[in-house]
């Protein structure tokens, strides 16, 4: 990866079964470098690790309701993001939008404006395929995350807890959503 991320020209472009190797590398050190203090139980966290594994791309990539994107630099991906299309909001219900279960970048790309691409990507498909809006969920201690998703137009839904036992006091997730239409 280039040293100096935040000047590297960089490339959005929807992923591919050859880039699943990469991010089962990719999925599983961001998510740590940002969320391992959550964790508690050694071995809860290496399975959650696990979601990022190749075969959960793989299954990811082969459906049809969904798109997945990577941010490259100097040919290395650096990040990713997810998106599902048709997902229900889990506050509104509505479902005439699109989820974004997993938008990660690598530290070193944090705050390189990498994470803005991948999302106005997502958020350009989401108004072709004509979808009212996009949501996503992240953590309640996720200050820096849940600044740069408001700065981008979401804004607060509402609660809901983490699916999986973390420890006491950061299960809290903010639900956030962007009308598009």
């Amino acid at each position: 990866m280039p040293e100096n991320v935040k000047r590297a020209p960089a490339i959005v472009r929807k992923a591919s079964a050859a880039d699943v190797d990469s991010l089962a590398i990719i999925g599983p050190a961001a998510y740590a470098a940002s969320y391992s203090y959550l964790w508690d139980n050694g071995a809860e966290f290496a399975g959650h690790l696990a979601t990022f594994g190749n075969r959960a791309f793989e299954k990811f990539l082969e459906r049809t309701d969904t798109q997945l994107w990577v941010a490259e630099i100097d040919g290395s991906i650096v990040g990713f993001l997810s998106m599902i299309i048709g997902s229900q909001n889990p506050i509104t219900r509505e479902i005439n939008g699109a989820e974004i279960p997993r938008i990660y970048l690598l530290p070193q790309a944090q705050g390189s404006g990498l994470g803005k691409q991948l999302h106005e990507v997502a958020a350009a498909e989401a108004r072709a395929r004509e979808l009212s809006h996009i949501w996503l969920d992240v953590m309640a201690s996720a200050d820096r995350a849940k600044a740069a998703y408001l700065k981008w137009g979401f804004s607060v839904l509402g609660p809901r807890m983490f699916s999986k036992s973390v420890k006491a006091g950061y299960g809290d997730m903010v639900v956030l959503i962007k009308y598009l239409l």
